[in-house]
Protein backbone atom coordinates (compact mmCIF):
# COMPACT_ATOMS: atom_id res chain seq x y z
CA UNK A 1 0.00 0.00 0.00
CA UNK A 2 2.61 2.30 0.78
CA UNK A 3 4.36 1.76 -2.33
CA UNK A 4 1.06 2.74 -4.14
CA UNK A 5 1.15 5.77 -1.98
CA UNK A 6 -1.14 5.36 0.76
CA UNK A 7 -0.62 5.23 4.88
CA UNK A 8 -0.66 1.97 6.23
CA UNK A 9 0.14 0.05 9.34
CA UNK A 10 0.19 -3.42 10.22
CA UNK A 11 -2.30 -4.74 12.90
CA UNK A 12 -1.18 -7.90 15.25
CA UNK A 13 -3.64 -9.91 16.63
CA UNK A 14 -1.50 -11.83 19.29
CA UNK A 15 -3.69 -14.72 19.26
CA UNK A 16 -2.89 -15.69 15.45
CA UNK A 17 -3.12 -13.59 12.59
CA UNK A 18 -2.30 -10.48 11.16
CA UNK A 19 -3.29 -7.92 8.57
CA UNK A 20 -3.13 -4.16 7.27
CA UNK A 21 -4.80 -1.05 7.57
CA UNK A 22 -4.54 1.44 5.44
CA UNK A 23 -5.66 5.49 5.67
CA UNK A 24 -8.45 6.28 3.38
CA UNK A 25 -10.44 9.70 2.58
CA UNK A 26 -13.88 9.78 3.75
CA UNK A 27 -14.88 12.69 1.24
CA UNK A 28 -14.07 15.80 -0.12
CA UNK A 29 -13.46 17.19 3.46
CA UNK A 30 -10.17 15.80 3.94
CA UNK A 31 -11.16 13.49 6.84
CA UNK A 32 -9.80 10.16 6.88
CA UNK A 33 -10.23 6.65 8.55
CA UNK A 34 -7.92 3.63 9.03
CA UNK A 35 -10.00 0.44 6.68
CA UNK A 36 -9.55 -3.24 7.60
CA UNK A 37 -7.50 -4.66 4.53
CA UNK A 38 -6.80 -8.85 5.50
CA UNK A 39 -5.03 -10.61 1.79
CA UNK A 40 -5.36 -13.91 3.53
CA UNK A 41 -8.95 -13.67 3.76
CA UNK A 42 -9.19 -11.33 0.61
CA UNK A 43 -11.63 -8.83 2.65
CA UNK A 44 -12.15 -5.02 2.62
CA UNK A 45 -13.58 -3.24 5.23
CA UNK A 46 -14.67 -7.16 7.30
CA UNK A 47 -13.62 -6.11 11.50
CA UNK A 48 -15.53 -7.96 12.89
CA UNK A 49 -14.37 -10.76 10.45
CA UNK A 50 -12.69 -13.00 13.85
CA UNK A 51 -15.45 -12.38 15.82
CA UNK A 52 -17.32 -14.58 13.21
CA UNK A 53 -14.69 -16.85 13.91
CA UNK A 54 -16.13 -17.14 17.42
CA UNK A 55 -12.71 -15.34 18.75
CA UNK A 56 -12.89 -13.83 21.64
CA UNK A 57 -10.17 -10.91 21.09
CA UNK A 58 -7.88 -9.96 23.41
CA UNK A 59 -5.13 -7.24 22.16
CA UNK A 60 -5.17 -6.28 18.44
CA UNK A 61 -2.41 -3.85 18.09
CA UNK A 62 -1.49 -1.67 14.89
CA UNK A 63 1.80 -0.79 13.80
CA UNK A 64 3.14 2.16 12.22
CA UNK A 65 6.29 4.10 11.76
CA UNK A 66 6.57 7.16 9.27
CA UNK A 67 9.10 8.18 8.04
CA UNK A 68 10.79 12.11 7.73
CA UNK A 69 12.22 13.71 4.43
CA UNK A 70 15.21 11.97 4.71
CA UNK A 71 14.23 8.53 5.33
CA UNK A 72 14.69 8.56 8.48
CA UNK A 73 12.14 6.81 11.22
CA UNK A 74 10.77 9.89 13.37
CA UNK A 75 7.85 8.47 14.96
CA UNK A 76 6.46 5.35 15.99
CA UNK A 77 2.56 4.37 16.40
CA UNK A 78 1.38 1.57 18.71
CA UNK A 79 -1.99 1.82 19.02
CA UNK A 80 -4.45 -0.45 20.64
CA UNK A 81 -7.14 -1.08 18.10
CA UNK A 82 -8.64 -4.47 20.10
CA UNK A 83 -11.72 -2.35 20.26
CA UNK A 84 -12.63 -1.84 16.88
CA UNK A 85 -12.48 -5.86 15.43
CA UNK A 86 -14.78 -6.69 18.34
CA UNK A 87 -18.58 -5.79 19.26
CA UNK A 88 -17.76 -6.07 22.54
CA UNK A 89 -17.73 -3.47 25.11
CA UNK A 90 -14.00 -1.95 26.56
CA UNK A 91 -14.81 -3.49 29.77
CA UNK A 92 -15.85 -7.18 28.46
CA UNK A 93 -12.49 -6.71 26.40
CA UNK A 94 -10.54 -5.61 29.87
CA UNK A 95 -12.13 -9.04 31.82
CA UNK A 96 -10.16 -11.23 29.36
CA UNK A 97 -7.11 -9.37 29.79
CA UNK A 98 -7.10 -9.30 33.15
CA UNK A 99 -5.09 -6.46 33.47
CA UNK A 100 -5.49 -2.22 33.94
CA UNK A 101 -6.13 -0.33 30.74
CA UNK A 102 -3.47 1.88 32.50
CA UNK A 103 -1.39 -0.52 32.47
CA UNK A 104 -1.99 -1.62 29.20
CA UNK A 105 -1.57 2.35 28.45
CA UNK A 106 1.61 2.59 30.05
CA UNK A 107 2.93 -0.78 28.24
CA UNK A 108 2.14 1.00 25.17
CA UNK A 109 4.16 4.28 25.74
CA UNK A 110 6.76 2.61 27.05
CA UNK A 111 7.63 0.08 23.88
CA UNK A 112 6.64 3.47 21.52
CA UNK A 113 9.72 5.55 23.64
CA UNK A 114 11.66 2.48 23.02
CA UNK A 115 10.66 1.74 19.36
CA UNK A 116 11.51 5.83 18.47
CA UNK A 117 15.08 5.99 20.84
CA UNK A 118 16.49 2.55 19.07
CA UNK A 119 15.47 3.81 15.12
CA UNK A 120 17.63 7.14 16.44
CA UNK A 121 20.45 5.19 17.36
CA UNK A 122 20.33 3.29 14.34
CA UNK A 123 20.04 6.10 11.90
CA UNK A 124 22.72 8.16 13.70
CA UNK A 125 25.21 5.34 12.87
Amino acid sequence: MRCLGYESRWVVDWSDHLWVEVLLPLGSNGLTRWVHLDPCEAVVNEPLLYESWGKKQTYIMAFQASKSDRGNMNMTAIEDVTKFYTSDNQNEINKRRGEEEHDIQSAIEHERFRLVEQSRKISDN
